[in-house]
């Protein structure tokens, strides 16, 4: 006689379970493989706006170079991002070089912050704690001809090396080389008066 294999039970249940294992540390790792893109991504973004600022500033001060002593007069900007606007109005009407520096700069520091954009009644289109600074040195006595540097600097969402290291001037915050978070954008150029020469 013949005999009769036994039969196997629960066989199908375990290779379930094993393609749910799989599956589940599969999309695990997508789900983290995401979130990384969605920070880099985010980092992106406020790098590629602090170089939009800065630039902004420089043409700014490109235009109005007379005015040069009252931009580098307010370092560093960004603790007041609601202040109230500047007299007069440099948008609606004529103002000399000086009210059009405080105008740009009161509009420059809005900007650092985003305050155009509003979510839940919060600033949402700008940089994470900014700070912007303008130096200038002057060349052969020159008082508005000369080097400018424009700083945006702001936090980063992950600790990697500071942005700032020994022996730069830092825009606010910790010293240099002691904060990992913090991300800077610096724009070096010479600023040309002509009623200066």
């Amino acid at each position: 006689m013949q005999a009769v294999p036994e039969t196997q039970r629960g066989f199908t249940l375990i290779e379930a379970l094993i393609a749910f294992v799989i599956l589940s540390v599969g999309l695990l790792g997508i789900v983290s493989l995401q979130a990384l893109s969605k920070t880099s991504q985010h980092q992106a973004i406020q790098r590629s706006r602090a170089v939009t600022l800065a630039d902004a500033m420089v043409e700014r001060i490109r235009i109005n170079p007379s005015a040069v002593q009252t931009y580098i007069a307010s370092n560093p900007l960004g603790d007041d991002p609601n202040s109230p606007e500047p007299s007069p109005d440099c948008r609606t009407g004529p103002c000399d070089p000086n009210d059009l520096a405080a105008h740009d700069l009161w509009e420059w520091e809005r900007e650092l912050a985003g305050v155009m954009v509003q979510a839940g009644g919060a600033s949402a289109g700008g940089l994470i704690d900014p700070r912007g600074c303008i130096t200038f040195t002057s060349t052969n006595g020159r008082l508005s001809t000369g080097i400018m540097r424009v700083a945006v600097q702001w936090r980063g969402l992950q600790e990697t090396r500071d942005a700032v290291q020994g022996g730069e001037p830092v825009c606010a915050g910790a010293a240099a080389g002691t904060d990992a978070n913090r991300r800077q954008v610096v724009i070096n150029t010479f600023v040309l008066d002509e009623d200066d020469l």
